[in-house]
């Protein structure tokens, strides 16, 4: 994750997209194939595809309603107080 100065939120600096084409300067050799092929198969990685942000706010979102939001509550207030902090300063704006 990579914060944005302007705003103070963060952004997921791995995911991909297969609309984004590479960027090509003057000076470097457009993609080949073997290029092509690896970035096609970097696009069905996990990793790659699903926003990081997305995917802890909607498990802590499934969490809540298997527990109920006092179980939830309870839940949480057994996490360690600067990894809350840090989860919500990283899902600030879900």
């Amino acid at each position: 994750m990579t914060e944005d100065p302007e705003t103070g939120t963060y952004k997921d600096c791995m995911l991909m997209s297969h609309l984004e084409e590479p960027k090509v300067t003057e000076d470097e050799e457009p993609p080949t194939e073997q290029d092509k092929r690896k970035k096609m198969l970097a696009l069905k990685d996990p990793v790659h595809t699903v926003s990081l942000q997305q995917f802890i706010y909607e498990k802590l979102k499934a969490q809540q309603e298997i527990l109920g939001e006092q179980g939830f509550q309870s839940l949480m207030e057994t996490v360690d107080t600067e990894i809350v902090t840090q989860l919500q300063e990283f899902l600030q704006g879900f």
